[in-house]
């Protein structure tokens, strides 16, 4: 077998610099995600309470997280282990997962404070 190797960047140019942080507790998630001009996005997907129905949720958490340097997932210990299995299984480098083990929930402004600590 012949081939190259290529060197993998740790940094991806599109995503340089963008952060996301992710609260996930029993029925929603709330995604703070950075954006190119420095100001953060935030978007909720509702997490059904039935294991069987969350893990499209949890996929479609892991795709508004989207492609980042960094990710900080705080939460319920196994909705925040099932949420790093996703965004794993979809891509993403695990090595840009971070976790964090917060008493709950977080506001907002909290997942924004966050975020700017990431960068």
């Amino acid at each position: 077998m012949h081939g190259t190797t290529r060197t993998r960047s740790a940094v991806h140019p599109a995503t340089a610099g963008v952060n996301a942080v992710v609260w996930i507790e029993p029925g929603r998630a709330i995604v703070v995600r950075g954006s190119a001009t420095g100001q953060p996005e935030t978007m909720e997907v509702r997490i059904p309470h039935a294991p069987t129905e969350a893990a499209p949720a949890l996929a479609e958490v892991a795709h508004r997280v989207g492609e980042v340097d960094r990710v900080l997932v705080l939460g319920i210990d196994d909705l925040r282990t099932a949420l790093e299995r996703e965004i794993v299984a979809i891509g993403h480098r695990p090595e840009s997962i971070r976790e964090e083990t917060v008493p709950g929930p977080l506001a907002e402004a909290d997942l924004v404070a966050r975020l700017r600590r990431l960068a």
